[in-house]
């Protein structure tokens, strides 16, 4: 890859980065992202502690699928594991976007399933967004074949939840996975507004499935 190419990638990922923050779906230093780097078993990552309000070229760093640095002065994402080993495993992922945001964490409170709340996140998301309670800041190893057997098993998987710890969202660009995270914050705050709304006597709420 030559530096044109790592200009772009990082360019891409800062200008995600800060759409997150600016929308409201990150504060502070959580979060993190990252993009595969074609043709290679290497991604850039953010790195730790670094807002997504102030990501720069200086932290978004290079390294391997498990998470060793290649290039750079600042430690890698301590969810770098989890992003490798979802690109070891699915090739078509090239991009990964992971927001602490408000609606999507509080959906995952419920332990249920994100609903298609309308007809255009049932037309993107695809396939159902599950929950995963690892009971941890980090996803622990030991969750990884589970969420590996979700990709396995529904191919067309865009993103899962994360409880008390919000969304992961995957996708074939940086610019997809951006977007996917968006609809997923989305979806959980128009369903979590219908329930609200449906809570009072003589609403129904609307079956998109």
């Amino acid at each position: 890859m030559n530096h044109t190419d790592h200009n772009d990638i990082c360019s891409e990922l800062i200008a995600a980065a800060r759409r997150c923050s600016e929308n409201g779906m990150q504060s502070g230093n959580g979060g993190n992202f990252s993009a595969r780097i074609p043709g290679t078993e290497e991604m850039y990552v953010k790195a730790r502690d670094t807002a997504f309000s102030e990501v720069s070229v200086r932290s978004v760093v290079r390294t391997d699928f498990d998470g060793n640095l290649l290039e750079g002065v600042l430690r890698p994402s301590k969810e770098s594991l989890l992003h490798g080993v979802i690109y070891r495993t699915c090739p078509d992922i090239h991009a990964i976007m992971h927001c602490h945001s408000p609606y999507a964490t509080a959906w995952a409170s419920t332990g249920m399933p994100l609903p298609f709340s309308t007809y255009h996140s049932r037309l993107k998301l695809k396939s159902t967004v599950p929950v995963f309670d690892t009971k941890s800041y980090i996803v622990p190893e030991s969750f990884f074949p589970q969420i590996l057997s979700l990709f396995k098993e529904e191919p067309e998987t865009t993103a899962f939840l994360l409880r008390g710890h919000g969304l992961v969202a995957v996708g074939k660009t940086v610019r997809e996975a951006l977007f996917r995270a968006e609809l997923i914050e989305e979806t959980a705050q128009i369903a979590i507004l219908e329930r609200l709304l449906t809570a009072i006597p003589g609403n129904k709420p609307i079956d998109f499935l």
